[in-house]
């Protein structure tokens, strides 16, 4: 099985993440090619059937179904029924559901960047570089037919590619920064077919690829295969909407916006223009405040799901390992540093050298200690560390 992909960077390799920021993030769509392996842990066929088998997981809400742009109403694949909460829903029906794909009719998976670790990994890389959160949805289609029209979005766009083949058109880009919002979400067919302007970008995604499309840039996609599936990741930050939000509390708190306004024909009116612009000054001295900025700073650096991962039973007793091998040590040669005997020895990735000879240093340790001694690195770059000087022989459990 291919290893998740944890690190933004691999996501967008090639590219670097200091040219995708420099040139392309809110800026401009971006196309970059891949292999089939680059994505491997995503998700198969095979993975997708075996999510869709877990049949209590959908749902009208968590699994959609559209037939040529048409929405499928709820009634026309599922059934009424109780949902693993109890909760009366409309639940599935395969044997519906079945019958629609084979007339072309495409499938939405929605909310799926939980359900198994290679799509959690994805998520967690991009939210931790872009800063914000990663939902995605799974878009399944069949050659000729076309799920959605013209559109654009309120998020930004991460379209990893898993099979098939998938034509994208991208036209311009109408609304700066479209927010989800009423006056972005409700206009109609008519308004796009008339504001998407001209083809910027025709590109046709192959398994490994992966299209970058900045919110407010329309797009379509057509399968140009048997059969495709895609998971698009929406990624939506933190904006200054969400500090009114909270200067909104905040002005609660002061009786001058708890006060009655003067009436409208105290002092010709001015009594009103005067309390206005007071109340104005008065939000401008909140965004200064040290505690409030503080405070949104900390919603900021909490705007992500939680994406905590449990793996038994190793979490479940004291991780401890201890040196298998002798005689190792880690080198530096030709610029590069290497682990091994001074006659035989391996190159260690670069930026984990300190991490290396700390674990030599120390002939048996738990897990809690490697966290402590560097809390900055990820848990799940610490267990690939592990789980890579154990493959080496170099470390044991016991």
């Amino acid at each position: 099985m291919a290893r998740p992909i944890t690190e933004f960077a691999e996501i967008l390799a090639p590219m670097t993440p200091a040219a995708f920021f420099a040139d392309h993030h809110r800026k401009a769509p971006l196309h970059i090619p891949g292999t089939p392996e680059k994505f491997a842990s995503v998700l198969s066929w095979d993975g997708l059937s075996a999510l869709l088998s877990q049949t209590g997981l959908w749902s009208s809400r968590s699994l959609e179904m559209v037939m040529d742009t048409r929405r499928l109403e709820p009634a026309e694949y599922c059934r009424p029924g109780r949902d693993r909460d109890n909760r009366d829903s409309m639940l599935a029906e395969f044997d519906l559901v079945s019958a629609w794909l084979r007339r072309g009719a495409s499938l939405v998976c929605n909310d799926i960047d939980s359900l198994t670790p290679g799509l959690k990994a994805i998520g967690a890389a991009l939210e931790q570089a872009i800063g914000g959160k990663a939902q995605g949805n799974l878009y399944c289609s069949w050659q000729a037919h076309q799920a959605f029209g013209s559109h654009f979005d309120t998020h930004d766009v991460f379209a990893v590619h898993l099979a098939g083949e998938k034509t994208w058109r991208i036209y311009q880009r109408h609304f700066e920064d479209p927010i989800a919002h009423p006056v972005f979400k409700t206009l109609g067919d008519d308004f796009h077919e008339a504001h998407k302007g001209p083809v910027s970008l025709e590109v046709t995604l192959k398994p490994g690829d992966l299209l970058y499309i900045p919110r407010g840039w329309y797009h379509d996609a057509l399968a140009t295969s048997q059969a495709t599936f895609h998971v698009a990741f929406g990624v939506t930050s933190v904006i200054g909407l969400d500090l009114l939000a909270m200067l909104f509390e905040r002005a609660v708190h002061d009786p001058m916006f708890r006060a009655s306004l003067p009436r409208l024909d105290a002092d010709d009116g001015r009594a009103v223009d005067r309390h206005v612009a007071g109340l104005g000054d008065r939000l401008a001295g909140f965004a200064r405040e040290p505690n409030l900025i503080g405070q949104f700073k900390t919603f900021m650096d909490g705007f992500h799901y939680q994406r905590a991962a449990i793996r038994l039973p190793d979490d479940a007793v004291v991780e401890r390992y201890r040196l298998k091998a002798s005689g190792v040590g880690v080198s530096r040669r030709d610029g590069t540093w290497h682990i091994g005997t001074p006659r035989k020895g391996a190159p260690i990735p670069p930026g984990l050298e300190d991490q290396v000879r700390w674990m030599l240093d120390h002939p048996a340790f738990e897990g809690r200690d490697y966290e402590a001694a560097f809390p900055l690195v990820s848990a799940a770059q610490r267990r690939r560390l592990i789980d890579d000087m154990i493959g080496m022989r170099v470390i044991e459990r016991y």
